[in-house]
């Protein structure tokens, strides 16, 4: 059994809540188990790099503390907030969404399009896809990851997708985990002819690909 540390970056007081990301990760990988906190003060997640900037301390003070527990530890926000850093100091693995959700949108299609919040996605997606970026669309109404949990924040997100197919995306890329945390996917998924990549479900691929298979046993 992998043991994955779920690190999310949105405070929440409801444990079930907090490890939303985590029971997603593992309803796709039956051999992985998850431990999942959050760090203080950030009710809106990272909505804006100032909000950024002020997370990062948290990220990885959490990070460090959360690493001693775990095989590979995930931070579940697209920005990849502090995984370079954590990755540098840390002994396990350390991968994020932004990174994850890039690498197999590409895997996917040649024209990616993204969405996510209302300032648009994160630079380590734009940098990752490059030239397969074909374009970029935000959810109308989002300024926090909030919004994407409420009816609003459903209908508007497949309205953004709708507009990347009509772009002539071949593969979506949502640049917000709090996408994930809708629960809208699945339902989009259904409507439209080109695949959406989950970028929680895409973090949890890169990490447990990333943690060091078990020696053989000897004969």
């Amino acid at each position: 059994m992998v043991e994955l540390g779920v690190l999310r970056v949105l405070t929440l007081d409801d444990p079930e809540e907090v490890a939303l990301h985590g029971r997603l990760v593992e309803r796709h990988y039956p051999h992985v188990s998850t431990l999942s906190r959050c760090i203080p003060d950030h009710p809106d997640g990272i909505p804006n790099a100032a909000a950024e900037a002020d997370a990062l301390p948290h990220i990885e003070a959490l990070g460090r503390e959360m690493a001693t527990e775990v095989d590979a530890l995930c931070v579940s926000c697209a920005l990849d907030p502090g995984v370079e850093a954590l990755g540098d100091a840390l002994d396990v693995p350390v991968v994020g969404a932004g990174a994850s959700v890039a690498a197999v949108a590409s895997a996917r299609g040649d024209r990616v399009g993204t969405l996510g919040l209302e300032n648009g996605a994160g630079s380590s997606i734009r940098h990752l896809l490059g030239d397969r970026l074909a374009a970029e669309e935000v959810v109308e109404g989002a300024a926090t990851t909030n919004y994407f949990t409420t009816d609003e924040g459903r209908a508007a997100i497949r309205a953004a997708v709708d507009r990347l197919v009509d772009a002539g995306c071949d593969v979506v890329a949502p640049s917000c985990t709090g996408i994930s945390s809708s629960g809208a996917i699945p339902d989009v998924r259904a409507d439209v002819p080109i695949p959406i990549v989950d970028p929680v479900v895409a973090m949890g691929a890169v990490a447990t690909t990333a943690v060091a298979p078990p020696r053989p046993l000897r004969q």
